[in-house]
């Protein structure tokens, strides 16, 4: 019985409590937003692929307790969420390959990206 108790050290541990909980989808959800705090916009990701608002979004996420109901997410919309990461990640290696891809800059020596169109002719 003694080998699942959670020692001092575990608990100050920051891998031994993100893997603890990690092995919950409330948990991982939980640390998904905490590790991408400032790069996703959750008013975004609530509207593009949720269709619904921050605040539902955070309700979820936060646990909140709503007409007397803990609000949590449902088994689908935890593969909805997934699903929302995989099609983000997607179109982040995207555009890095997009970038990846570019010829480097010509002629336009002040790096300014709103001088690179004068010499295209509509």
């Amino acid at each position: 019985m003694t080998e699942n108790k959670i020692t001092f050290e575990q608990l100050c541990d920051p891998a031994f409590r993100r893997s603890e909980l990690i092995k919950e989808k409330s948990g991982a959800v939980w640390i998904a937003f905490l590790e991408l705090n400032g790069l996703l916009s959750k008013t975004q990701l609530a509207q593009q692929y949720f269709n619904r608002t921050h605040g539902w979004l955070s309700q979820k996420l936060h646990g909140c307790t709503l007409h007397r109901r803990k609000q949590s997410f449902t088994d689908p919309e935890y593969h909805q969420l997934a699903d929302a990461f995989r099609d983000i990640a997607k179109r982040l290696n995207a555009h890095a390959d997009e970038i990846d891809a570019a010829a480097p800059d010509k002629g336009n020596e002040n790096n300014d990206p709103t001088t690179f169109n004068q010499n295209i002719v509509p």
